[in-house]
């Protein structure tokens, strides 16, 4: 599939992954990571899908952006927030002990989201996204305004199983 956007053309091919699989793509700046996420994710579409008889699968995308937006998207604690959008994730024992203790999202549940680090959005951002049920979870960015040892919990609980 391939993508232009004014100077910058991205064409990706074909290739397949399994279920519980962690892609991670490492590259400098410009060259397509995000822009690929958006395709994959349903966001863009391609300009063409050439070479391949097969058509792009539709999954179930758990999407978590580069960009932090919930700040301004929403004004509420934390608590509120996870308890409105992932309400089943927040009580399953599974998740909380791999993903919500690990991110510290606890000490976190009383505070207004206008009040929070950028650091702080992004585990809440996190924890949004890996508490919806999908197939796919691109996360953009997963460590940005996270210190060393955050992005070490971070990466790790990304590779666990997520609720189904």
């Amino acid at each position: 599939m391939t993508i232009t956007r004014g100077n910058f053309r991205l064409k990706v091919v074909e290739g397949e992954f399994t279920d519980s699989q962690i892609i991670v793509m490492l590259r400098e700046n410009g060259t397509g990571k995000t822009t690929f996420l958006h395709m994959l994710a349903g966001l863009l579409k391609p300009d063409s899908v050439e070479g391949s008889d097969m058509e792009i699968p539709k999954f179930n995308f758990s999407y978590k952006q580069e960009r932090i937006g919930i700040k301004l998207e929403f004004e509420c604690i934390v608590e509120m927030l996870l308890c409105e959008k992932i309400p089943d994730a927040i009580r399953n024992p599974h998740f909380l002990s791999n993903v919500f203790e690990p991110l510290l999202i606890r000490k976190l549940m009383d505070k207004e989201l206008g009040d929070l680090s950028a650091g702080e959005l992004q585990k809440v951002a996190l924890t949004l996204c890996l508490g919806k049920p999908a197939d796919i979870y691109p996360i953009n960015e997963p460590s940005t305004y996270l210190d060393s040892e955050q992005c070490i919990v971070a990466s790790t609980n990304t590779s666990r199983p997520r609720i189904k």
